[in-house]
């Protein structure tokens, strides 16, 4: 877990630290199961544009760090910026 992602969890009430990957991870927070997922470190557009979709489906949403503007895709650099993926 880095440093930028403890800091974000340290901030939550009574947090439950799920290991799986990062896809998993997605689609426990689109189907209920999760509450957040924070992701501050890398990843690249093909991790997560399936994951991404699902989320956005089910209405939830997959923002930069300032939880508003929507992450991006088709980018010049396909490295994905950190990002938090947020249900509904």
């Amino acid at each position: 877990m880095s440093d930028e992602t403890q800091a974000f969890v340290n901030e939550l009430d009574n947090p439950e630290v799920v290991s799986k990957g990062s896809s998993l991870k997605f689609l426990l927070v689109a189907s209920g199961d999760a509450d957040v997922y924070p992701r501050f470190g890398p990843t690249m557009e093909w991790d997560t544009a399936a994951a991404d979709a699902i989320v956005r489906e089910a209405h939830g949403r997959v923002t930069l760090e300032d939880q508003k503007t929507p992450l991006k895709y088709n980018k010049e650099n396909l490295l994905n910026p950190y990002f938090i993926v947020l249900p509904s």
